[in-house]
């Protein structure tokens, strides 16, 4: 018996083929990203005849709005409300009639089919039909980057891949929701974690403490002792089990109460714009390829990538302290921190930071992490219940958060899985036509046409 169910035909009405656009097709319309470091402007590719439909998360929904109205035929991409309102629904409910005529379903079959899988949200899903044929189908709803989305799975994943001592992220110790003074104390003892390239420097040393569900530069903190980490950890406690519901609602989202990362700062770090630290902002997409013999998963790299700017620059006398509006390049509580796409700050085309941000994300995805994106993609394939999923190719989307030390060193800060997009009259309309090229590559990516601007991580590593 396979491990994993064959395509199904994709005509809702009987008698109807459906066209000939196979997997295959679809995959070699994808190899074709473009190496050459050019970004191409694109369009959202839809034939005639055939219509688009989408749900797609509310921070992007102005984007896909923007996509739809640069096409010849607007009417051609419409939204809808539910998964339910998808062909690939009704195909499965086409199917569920014709067993029923034939056969009475045994009860194990119905009891299956009855089961409800529990939904996470995602950034888009698309389907593209011709009349009652459904022509392609992408969720993103892949598991491949599960074990990376939170901090603490994160470092987990490292651990795992058994990767740490090449410092893909920066050195970092994980620390129980509750952990106890004296425990604190026994597991970050007199040494806060930091670069190898720092060792011999304990002076003023300063560590970074992330709240495990902090986001957009919420839930930083830049410690100095095992005294102040606990006394933050112990404060955040107190208030978890305060606060009736919270902990068994967090359990029941996440399965577990999630760890605080205890992560060593990355310092000295690159600045730009008159002292301005900052982090890059890349985009990756996982396809995964159940129909091939050779990788469950693509892995796919964009090539326009985002720089965040603090809002202010680093001070030259900071003597140990770490102003936060300086040093969080993702917030900060500040509506000023800048959005620039990397070909506009000339610090970083200088040091042809294009190319050696997408060698090293080349190297995490398409060397060190794709073991464990296997397995993820192979286990959640074989539990799969839900047999409109049989019509649809899955995937995932990722925004990577990537900091740069002075000497141009690399590190992995977070993935953010289903990254949202900012609101539209936040930035200029030279990045809101970014984020329009990036919906309409991705959507061009997902469904198998040619999406020249996102690059196979396999072709990276071999040039």
């Amino acid at each position: 018996m396979p491990l994993f169910r064959k395509r199904k035909d994709k005509t809702l009405v009987k008698g109807k083929s459906a066209p000939k656009e196979s997997a295959v097709s679809a995959t070699n319309a994808r190899t074709q990203g473009s190496l050459d470091g050019q970004q191409q402007e694109t369009k959202f590719l839809l034939d005639d005849n055939c219509t688009a439909k989408y749900i797609v998360r509310s921070p992007w929904a102005w984007v896909l709005e923007d996509v739809a109205e640069s096409m010849d035929d607007a009417t051609a991409i419409v939204q809808i409300e539910t998964p339910t309102d998808f062909l690939s629904k009704k195909l499965v409910q086409k199917d569920d009639n014709a067993e029923e005529e034939e056969e009475e379903p045994s009860p194990s079959a119905a009891t299956r089919r009855r089961r409800k899988k529990t939904k996470k949200p995602c950034t888009l899903r698309l389907e593209i039909e011709n009349g009652n044929t459904l022509i392609e189908a992408a969720h993103g709803i892949s598991e491949a980057l599960d074990g990376l989305e939170d901090k603490d799975e994160l470092v987990r994943t490292i651990q795992r891949c058994r990767c740490e001592h090449l410092e893909l992220t920066p050195p970092s110790q994980l620390l129980n929701w509750d952990v106890t003074k004296e425990e604190c104390m026994n597991l970050v003892g007199a040494s806060l974690p930091t670069l190898l390239a720092n060792n011999q420097t304990t002076e003023g040393r300063v560590a970074v403490l992330k709240e495990p569900m902090g986001s957009q530069g919420t839930g930083i903190f830049f410690v100095k002792t095992a005294d102040e980490i606990h006394g933050i950890v112990e404060e955040h406690r107190k208030r978890a089990v305060d606060e009736t519901g919270f902990l068994d609602h967090l359990i029941a989202m996440k399965g577990r109460i999630p760890s605080w990362v205890l992560q060593a700062e990355v310092y000295p770090c690159l600045l730009v714009k008159d002292r301005r630290k900052f982090h890059i902002r890349t985009y990756i997409a996982a396809i995964e390829n159940l129909d091939s013999d050779d990788s469950l998963l693509d892995v796919y790299v964009y090539n326009r990538h985002e720089v965040r700017i603090a809002s202010q620059p680093i001070s030259f006398d900071e003597n140990g302290s770490r102003d936060r509006q300086s040093h969080i390049t993702n917030g900060a509580g500040s509506d000023s921190t800048e959005r620039l796409l990397l070909e506009d700050v000339p610090e970083l085309v200088e040091r042809d930071m294009t190319t050696k941000v997408e060698k090293f994300v080349a190297q995490i995805f398409g060397t060190h992490f794709i073991p464990d994106m296997h397995k993820r993609v192979g286990y959640s394939a074989s539990q799969e219940d839900d047999e409109s999923m049989d019509y649809v190719t899955k995937f995932a989307i990722a925004g990577l958060d990537i900091m740069v030390t002075d000497d141009a060193r690399l590190y992995l800060l977070e993935v953010n899985v289903n990254p949202a997009a900012p609101p539209k009259d936040t930035i200029p309309p030279k990045f809101q036509n970014h984020l329009r090229g990036f919906m309409s590559d991705l959507m061009n990516l997902v469904v198998g046409k040619d999406a020249p601007n996102f690059m196979p991580v396999s072709d990276i590593l071999s040039r």
